[in-house]
């Protein structure tokens, strides 16, 4: 979805940001990796507005994050980028790109699930691999790539799945209104 109007593209980021902080809190808190809404927000966002307004939402949201608002997860600041979950946070910004482009090109839920589905692989892998090489080699703990796996894939993916079938439904709603 194409919005032409800059003041709606600068409020729509800015909203984005405020709901990727609030759904950071969101959480059911597990060891290493929590299970957040972000990843409902992160593919509920791009399905709605598309491509260039979720990626400067996401992009502004990790930004902020980084030099210092505590509005991650885990808190914020510069240090994140050494938090074990930091590769899913890079994963939200290039997945949103995914998500939105491919939800503009098909504007109906088999697009949105598509999209979504390709969004989630992207922000596993991302976030699996990152996390493995920071437990194994910036933490200097021994963890093998199978518990990587578990830890941040098989036990959070059912849920985001769930998430994924959701934001598809709502986005076709939120799409009708926001035309």
């Amino acid at each position: 979805m194409k919005i032409e109007s800059r003041e709606k593209r600068v409020a729509y980021a800015g909203m984005i940001v405020a709901l990727m902080a609030v759904s950071a809190f969101m959480k059911i808190p597990l060891p290493t990796v929590p299970i957040t809404f972000q990843p409902l927000v992160v593919m509920l966002v791009p399905m709605v507005f598309g491509v260039s307004v979720s990626f400067i939402g996401m992009f502004l949201y990790l930004l902020l994050g980084l030099i210092g608002l505590p509005i991650f997860a885990h808190g914020g600041g510069i240090a994140y980028v050494l938090n074990p979950t930091f590769g899913y946070l890079v994963g939200f910004v290039v997945s949103s790109v995914v998500i939105g482009y491919i939800s503009d090109k098909a504007e109906n839920i088999k697009g949105f699930i598509s999209g979504g589905l390709l969004g989630l692989i992207i922000i596993y892998f991302l976030g699996v691999c990152y996390l493995f090489i920071n437990i194994n080699y910036i933490q200097d703990k021994p963890m093998s790539m199978m518990t990587a796996l578990k830890i941040g894939f098989f036990i959070p993916i059912w849920l985001d799945l769930v998430k994924l079938v959701v934001a598809a439904f709502i986005a076709g709603k939120l799409r009708k209104i926001i035309k």
